[in-house]
């Protein structure tokens, strides 16, 4: 019996325009009147997470930064946190410095940026659903390496977008020599950095047991390189019909594309036992 269902956001259970259908909120609510706690697992900080998405019926938890942060919603306190620490990562920033990279830190459920960064976003992303997304979960500031010194804490994440692979690659490589991260692959011309210890497949069985629930009674869905752990960790493990060939190889069960609402026809297959 699955009890707990993890799912991504991005790629999974929201479409290409960051929305939910009305057939997989439905089945949302069918799945948690049958018991299942659902929780968003995704790589946006707190702010981030739609309203739509916080609002679900039987959502009450949510994992954020990928694995930095779980959150109890309804008390609105932070369960658990595995942050990178200062020295950390001001030695990531060092690693991804340049004019092309647009480097963001997340904290306190925000991400942060500097306006020139801010500026290359919105060339990039103007006019999409991810603009809007990046608007309502940043705040800017004047020098992210100041800005991190004077953080009262540590660190959940830090962004860094590239223009082309092969930048990517040679920030992937400076990044090797920095000890204690996790380094996650989640586009082509994308990098995304957290503490070592944190990881969304953690994050999730962490919640499960402080909720009582067992690895075996636990499924996750993702499409993409920070779904990895999740997939790995879960008793059951989906992957998207649009998840990246290595994803589809972790997983038990490979469902539709998140167009076709295959996150909650996976729900309906393995919690409500629609055949």
């Amino acid at each position: 019996m699955i009890r707990m269902a993890g799912l991504d956001l991005d790629g999974t259970l929201l479409r290409q325009d960051k929305s939910i259908s009305d057939y997989s909120r439905e089945v949302i609510r069918r799945a948690a009147e049958a018991g299942c706690v659902i929780v968003p697992v995704t790589g946006r900080p707190l702010a981030g997470v739609p309203a739509a998405v916080k609002s679900l019926p039987g959502v009450r938890y949510c994992i954020t930064s990928n694995g930095a942060a779980v959150y109890d919603l309804k008390e609105r306190k932070v369960l658990r946190e595995v942050l990178m620490e200062k020295e950390t990562a001001l030695s990531v920033l060092a690693a991804a410095e340049g004019e092309a990279l647009i480097r963001e830190v997340f904290t306190g459920g925000w991400g942060y940026h500097m306006p020139g960064d801010y500026e290359m976003l919105k060339k990039r992303f103007s006019g999409t659903p991810v603009m809007s997304y990046i608007d309502g979960s940043r705040k800017k500031t004047d020098c992210l390496e100041d800005f991190v010194r004077d953080c009262s804490g540590g660190l959940e994440n830090i962004s860094v977008m590239c223009r082309c692979f092969e930048d990517r690659e040679r920030v992937r490589e400076k990044l090797s020599r920095v000890k204690g991260i996790n380094v996650i692959l989640p586009w082509k011309t994308d990098l995304e950095i957290t503490d070592g210890k944190a990881e969304k497949g953690d994050a999730l069985l962490f919640l499960a047991g402080s909720l009582g629930i067992l690895r075996e009674e636990t499924l996750a869905a993702g499409d993409s390189d920070n779904d990895l752990s999740l997939l790995k960790k879960a008793g059951l493990a989906l992957a998207m019909g649009n998840a990246s060939p290595h994803i589809k190889e972790a997983a038990d069960y490979i469902t539709e594309d998140n167009e076709h609402d295959g996150a909650a026809r996976a729900l309906e297959r393995f919690i409500l036992e629609v055949k």
